[in-house]
């Protein structure tokens, strides 16, 4: 299990790790209620029993912004959150969204970047949507923060 940030490409590599860190803290600030549902428990074993996080370059804006909406959907099981500046600070600005995942997602991205006509695909066939199966398709899109 990891957790996954995208930045935008504009933040240099100590500001991508910071605005990581802001965007964890918007999700424990979102999941974390009286009565906790599946993503809280998600999160609390992420933070528990594993602890890896990776920062991407998710490139403009937009790209952030999409990653939201393809986020939000009801579909999506997983804890996710994302961060905007103050608007006093850097007017505003949608910094990073960051998502908690399971090895079967990463895996899978894995696997689609290296698929052959006769390769198995056992973390690909894990995925049971079509949501699950395009989020391990999109994070190949991306290559590391710098």
């Amino acid at each position: 299990m990891r957790a996954y940030f995208f930045g935008n490409m504009y933040l240099s590599s100590i500001q991508q790790g910071i605005q990581a860190a802001h965007t964890l803290a918007e999700m424990y600030t979102k999941y974390v209620r009286p009565d906790p549902g599946q993503e809280y428990f998600i999160l609390e074993h992420w933070a528990r029993e594993h602890k890896t996080m990776v920062l991407l370059n998710a490139g403009y804006g937009n790209e952030i912004r999409s990653l939201i909406e393809f986020f939000q959907t009801k579909e999506n099981p997983l804890p996710w959150a994302y961060f905007n500046e103050e608007l006093a600070s850097l007017d505003g600005a949608l910094t990073c969204v960051g998502i908690i995942l399971p090895e079967e997602f990463y895996e899978a991205a894995k696997e689609l970047r290296t698929i052959t006509p006769n390769s198995e695909t056992p973390f690909l066939n894990k995925l049971q949507t079509d949501w699950e199966r395009a989020l391990a398709a999109r994070l190949n899109n991306y290559g590391l923060a710098r």
